[in-house]
């Protein structure tokens, strides 16, 4: 039988909605065709990964095969490998997890992957004989060691760029040499790139447009790489009245180019054209150099005190505590 086609678009399910709809297709003896999210078999099947699913038909799953289950803890649907069979089941568990999920008894195992496709080209690592090579190697702690080793330049890539970034050398060439980027007001599928960079696991779902929210992306040819979100809202009790700057933020390669200058520029302009007398954001105050931006774009500290009983319980609960900055404006600015 075929797999699954949603034709003329795409169909967007939560993780049980995912399960449903895969236990009634193998069910019917068809295979599933489907994007995965997540890094737990990083890098073997990675983000957005496209997997096809098959029903098991009849048999037992195989020691080195990716097979679709339901968590044994929680019921969720989860895609591991299969890296050893008990006498009670079968032990799973991803390619770059610490730990395996538990044992798996033949009833919450919904299929088998069959085929993984990585930007329209079939990855055959990580399936058939060399599945049963990495299901050895994640019995113990080699692959996870190597999982590390592997990723240790990259770590150190990073750590080196983000000291980089902090110097004010690095900014002056930086801006010079750099690509150039454009900023837009963000469209539907822009605003869908952004949330699937911010919230990997969570479906998308379309609402129709806001009129009280304005979206902006920064982008490097067609890289979104930037994101700013303006709200003007009535003036009300809850504290979040009027102009307020959110979800400000710049991909990690990309910071120390004053993209998120550019971008928090564009919302004061507005806000100007608006007729706001003022322009306000909330901040973790030890987010230093967030605060230390919006200071130089002219920001000040300041209290909302509607919003302060919200931003002591957030504190109590997570360490950490938000303040309000604000920025007066005017015909300069």
């Amino acid at each position: 039988m075929a797999p699954f086609v949603s034709h003329g678009g795409e169909l967007h399910l939560s993780n049980l909605g995912q399960l449903s709809l895969l236990q009634g297709m193998t069910e019917k003896g068809a295979s599933l065709r489907t994007t995965v999210r997540g890094f737990s078999m990083t890098p073997f099947i990675r983000d957005e990964d496209v997997v096809t699913i098959a029903p098991m038909s009849g048999r037992p799953p195989r020691v080195g095969e990716v097979v679709a289950f339901s968590h044994p803890d929680c019921g969720r649907l989860a895609i591991h490998r299969v890296v050893a069979c008990t006498e009670r089941g079968w032990v799973v568990r991803g390619d770059n997890c610490p730990e395996a999920d538990g044992v798996v008894g033949i009833e919450h195992v919904h299929g088998r992957v069959v085929a993984v496709e990585r930007g329209g080209r079939t990855v055959r690592v990580g399936l058939g004989m060399s599945g049963r090579v990495i299901a050895a190697l994640n019995r113990g702690t080699v692959l996870g060691r190597w999982n590390m080793l592997r990723l240790l330049p990259r770590r150190a890539a990073g750590f080196a760029l983000r000291h980089a970034q902090g110097l004010a050398a690095f900014r002056t060439v930086g801006r010079r040499v750099a690509p150039g980027f454009g900023i837009a007001v963000a469209s539907e599928a822009d605003r869908e790139v952004v949330h699937r960079q911010h919230n990997p696991f969570m479906p998308y779902q379309r609402s129709a447009p806001d009129p009280h929210v304005t979206n902006w992306v920064a982008k490097v040819g067609p890289r979104i790489v930037g994101f700013v979100q303006l709200t003007n809202r009535p003036e009300e009790g809850s504290g979040w009245g009027g102009h307020w700057l959110f979800s400000l933020s710049v991909q990690p390669r990309y910071r120390g180019l004053g993209i998120g200058d550019a971008l928090t520029q564009v919302v004061v302009d507005r806000s100007i054209a608006d007729g706001a007398p003022d322009l306000r954001l909330a901040v973790f105050e030890d987010n230093f150099r967030a605060v230390g931006l919006y200071e130089k774009m002219g920001f000040e500290r300041t209290t909302v005190a509607a919003l302060e009983p919200g931003f002591l319980e957030e504190k109590a609960a997570s360490g950490r505590r938000r303040i309000v900055m604000q920025k007066r404006l005017g015909r300069n600015g």
